[in-house]
């Protein structure tokens, strides 16, 4: 088991080390067709990106190795935190579950840092107090 284990992490590491070396190697495409256009309202994220469905199969599925949490757009490190502890003994799996399946916008959680996905989501910032 712990031979897997090791193996799925190093394809891991691996993938994600041949991601980044991948965008230095290959050549930027020039994109004429976007002259003129506005690019910055290209790249901004649409508010459905996410499938509940998709997000909760992977959380079933591959959640011990944090998969789920890189369909939602999360720091590399964070699956592999999920894969060394299994998943926070199980913890974090579940609890990912019932967030992805309770959840009316699975947009809050997409893109967060924290190891904890549902920590942080609805914290708000508390305004500064002015001397």
């Amino acid at each position: 088991m712990a031979k897997k284990l090791f193996t799925i992490l190093v394809l891991m590491l691996f993938t994600l080390s041949m991601s980044a070396q991948k965008s230095a190697i290959l050549p930027q495409p020039q994109f004429q067709f976007l002259k003129g256009k506005n690019i910055l309202n290209l790249r901004k994220r649409k508010t459905a990106d996410h499938s509940k469905v998709v997000a909760a199969s992977l959380d079933i599925t591959l959640g011990l190795f944090g998969v789920h949490r890189l369909y939602l757009g999360t720091s590399p490190q964070i699956p592999v935190i999920y894969t060394l502890t299994l998943g926070g003994g199980g913890f974090l799996v579940l609890s990912d579950l019932g967030v992805i399946l309770f959840t009316k916008d699975l947009e809050q959680y997409a893109d967060n840092p924290h190891v904890i996905m549902w920590a942080d989501a609805n914290k708000e910032k508390s305004p500064q107090l002015e001397d």
